[in-house]
């Protein structure tokens, strides 16, 4: 049979349905991709949130250590203490004995600055910063300038980021 000469062959309905089948692969495809960038993104949002929380607690931490005077010792030593983990304030607190002495006795101040800070790692439940600052002290003997380089270690506790320890690093 012959068709007249306007008439155009009537393809399959495969061809349609390998079409639509793409098409639906396509789309199905970028719903996958958009999902899992969307799921992505959160999760990189929520673990630079911790981030530059564990930071912001470190860098609170070490500007409240460096910055004191003898009239408010008192002061400092609650301050501080609403920072710290149970465990690391019982040691604070022992620490504090021999310091308030010197601090009084000398007259001293110190006003620490904090020049840069940095995660160094980082779980649900704990972190290390490592903290780089200048305190400049003076006492009625003399002035210095300390310089300060530390890893402090923080836990989650109940939900907040509280200073569990810290030590000088070269």
């Amino acid at each position: 049979m012959t068709l007249p000469h306007n008439a155009t062959p009537r393809r399959g309905g495969r061809a349609g349905w390998i079409v639509l089948f793409v098409a639906l692969a396509v789309l199905v495809a970028g719903l996958v991709v958009s999902a899992t960038s969307a799921r992505t993104w959160s999760d990189a949002r929520s673990e630079s949130q911790e981030r530059t929380a564990v930071i912001r607690v470190a860098e609170q931490f070490t500007a409240e250590v460096n910055n004191y005077d003898a009239d408010s010792i008192d002061q400092y030593r609650d301050t501080v203490g609403e920072l710290l983990t149970t465990k690391f304030r019982a040691e604070f607190d022992q620490a504090m004995e021999d310091i308030v002495t010197q601090v009084d006795e000398a007259k001293m101040t110190s006003q620490g600055e904090i020049l840069v800070s940095g995660v160094s790692s980082i779980d649900p439940d704990s972190a290390e910063v490592l903290v780089v600052a200048d305190a400049a002290v003076t006492t009625v003997f003399d002035q210095l300038n300390r310089h300060f380089r530390w890893k402090i270690t923080l836990a989650k506790v109940d939900g907040d980021w509280l200073v569990d320890d810290f030590v000088p690093v070269q």
